[in-house]
């Protein structure tokens, strides 16, 4: 062949190919979340368990790659799941509290992939996820439970079911299997596969009939039973995860068999775990330890992400949605707070944070407690944070060196404790609408004098949490100084001595309660050294309310014009997730939540 009939032939080649390829798009992936309620990590074998409670999970583990360390934002179902699909904290998203809902002003992953053509199908079995709850939005086919109930085999039959009238359409499908969670009743043989032996008290099934549904007194009563009985509901418990497990490795055959495995991305997770007593508690939703905010997370794709990778890094559910919407090639919307895991998936790299984001991808929040006092924490692996909002009790874990948290280190670590407060509480004051006060003394010693209150009548606000800080961010030392008083509802700074400048940031639990301000510098009523909010004009009088809308008093940025020190500059950041959230639970859903522990 000369070399004028191989450049023919070559030619011919490629315009062969950009005929074939013209106006031809790469088919879209397919997408599923398999979620698995109350699903414990250290539980499963490719996590290390003992027993064989995964294989099918275990196979899926080694055809791809497995995050070590994911942590919930919350250690119950519908903020969890919420924020799952939204990339946004529970106190973002609202769907904190049983009768609560997400807030409507956001896209979810599924409305942004329905958007973008995709058949979008959920099989859910969590009361705490009907549709009044919102987690629905963006989901053409949400099923719920039927009447009489359905199994993890169940829901893999209904899975597969709607995947087979979409023809050739692209989908995404969260697939949600309930079986772990609460009572503990495996069908057989897994009732007996774990504890055959067994004579006690627990029978074949455990739910908490007999206990008290006050949680406290429940895990009192909980202290009367002996080992082999706590053996025993663990090992019921470990029976739910081998027949979810089948079913779930049933979903895997199944989309093997319509030839769809290759082109879908699957993301494989819990939304929290299940404490079995380890620090006096039982279930979940009323503490923020390991056992119930560390999830398993998995994510595979044939031929594009690795095969038995294994990633130590601490990630989140948080961070998600970003990552899939990254490996289908689309940007997430900037209000995620949540990165894409993706080059860590594939090794190339490290996560980029947006601009505006709370908190750098290494450092994990939680909160949204179900039971009891709210509760934060947070986590920069290895050193981890909980704080309790009503006590201001604290708690610090090393957990590398004491990865069950029983060792606290409050007291002896103290710059690490100071740095994680620091974290937590910029966190908490950035996440919803938040009080500023700049105290500026500039060269010169300057002392301030604050009094805030928040109250109208009988009805009183509660300033928390509410602190300090120094012009290089660093909290200050406030203790003698900075109080509240009447059950919180009057705040007070006395008599600060400052060089420089502070920053006091604060909050009331009632957001509408008007709220009377009376500062002072030097001994005199600071009326024309006071500036408000982004106009920087000074109040008419002083002592001064501010009612009702606070939209005159946001934030000025940067200060337009020159002050003179000393001065006090007052703004409120107002959050940009707002909307009410509170919902009115129909008879049959309190029923179904009450039977299951979620409402007392």
């Amino acid at each position: 062949m000369n070399s004028l009939q191989s450049i023919t032939k070559l030619m011919l080649v490629v315009c062969i190919a950009a005929l074939l390829s013209c106006g031809e798009e790469a088919p879209k992936l397919n997408v599923i979340i398999i979620g698995v309620d109350t699903l414990r990590p250290d539980h499963l074998g490719c996590y290390g368990y003992g027993r064989e409670t995964s294989s099918g999970i275990d196979r899926f583990a080694a055809g791809g790659v497995l995050c070590e360390n994911a942590i919930s934002q919350s250690p119950w179902t519908l903020p969890s799941f919420a924020t799952v699909f939204t990339s946004l904290y529970p106190t973002q998203h609202g769907a904190m509290v049983v009768k609560s809902r997400m807030r409507q002003s956001f896209p979810t992953l599924a409305t942004i992939l329905r958007n973008t053509g995709y058949a979008t199908g959920a099989v859910i079995n969590a009361p705490a996820l009907k549709p009044a709850n919102g987690v629905d939005r963006g989901f053409d086919h949400y099923h719920m439970t039927p009447l009489d109930g359905r199994n993890a085999d169940g829901t893999t039959r209904d899975a597969l079911k709607w995947i087979d009238t979409l023809g050739d359409r692209p989908f995404f499908m969260f697939v949600h299997y309930f079986d772990p969670h609460l009572s503990y009743s495996p069908p057989a043989p897994y009732d007996q596969h774990f504890d055959p032996g067994y004579e006690g008290r627990i029978g074949d099934s455990f739910d908490l009939e007999g206990f008290s549904r006050v949680r406290d007194v429940m895990f009192e009563e909980l202290k009367v039973l002996s080992a082999a009985d706590w053996n025993h509901i663990v090992s019921l418990y470990d029976g739910e995860i081998a027949f979810t497990d089948k079913a779930i490795d049933d979903l895997l055959k199944g989309l093997k068999d319509r030839e769809l495995r290759d082109n879908t991305l699957i993301v494989f997770l819990s939304d929290h775990g299940e404490e079995f007593y380890e620090h006096g508690g039982f279930e979940h939703g009323h503490s923020l330890y390991n056992e119930l905010i560390r999830v398993p997370l998995m994510f595979s794709l044939p031929g594009v992400l690795p095969e038995g990778v294994r990633l130590s890094r601490q990630v989140r559910l948080l961070d998600v949605a970003p990552t899939v919407l990254d490996i289908l090639g689309m940007e997430s919307p900037l209000h995620f707070e949540g990165v894409s895991l993706k080059p860590l998936l594939e090794g190339t790299g490290m996560p980029t944070v947006r601009d505006g984001c709370l908190l750098p991808h290494s450092i994990a929040y939680s909160e949204a407690i179900m039971h009891g006092p709210e509760i934060k924490s947070v986590s920069a692996y290895p050193m981890k944070l909980v704080h309790h909002m009503a006590t201001g009790q604290e708690m610090v874990f090393d957990l590398e060196d004491d990865p069950e948290e029983m060792r606290n280190l409050v007291g002896s670590e103290p710059d690490i404790s100071a740095g994680l407060d620091e974290t937590l509480f910029k966190t908490l004051f950035g996440l919803s609408g938040t009080w500023y006060l700049e105290l500026m003394a500039s060269d010169e010693n300057h002392t301030f004098d604050l009094r805030i209150a928040a109250e109208k009548g009988m009805m009183i606000g509660r300033f928390n949490p509410y602190k300090l800080y120094a012009s290089n961010g660093s909290l200050l030392e406030s203790r003698g100084v900075l109080h509240t008083e009447r059950q919180g509802s009057v705040l007070n700074l006395d008599s600060l001595e400052l060089k420089g400048s502070a920053r006091l940031a604060f909050k009331v639990d009632l957001e509408r309660i008007p709220i009377k301000f009376y500062f002072k510098i030097d001994g005199t009523p600071a009326t024309s050294s006071t500036f408000l909010g982004e106009s920087i004009s000074p109040p008419v009088e002083m002592p001064f309310t501010i009612k009702g809308s606070r939209s005159r008093v946001k934030s000025p940025g940067k200060p337009s014009g020159d002050l003179t020190p000393p001065y006090i500059l007052l703004w409120y950041d107002e959050s940009r997730y707002r909307g009410e959230t509170a919902i009115k639970l129909d008879e049959e859903t309190t029923k179904e939540l009450r039977s299951l522990g979620y409402i007392q």
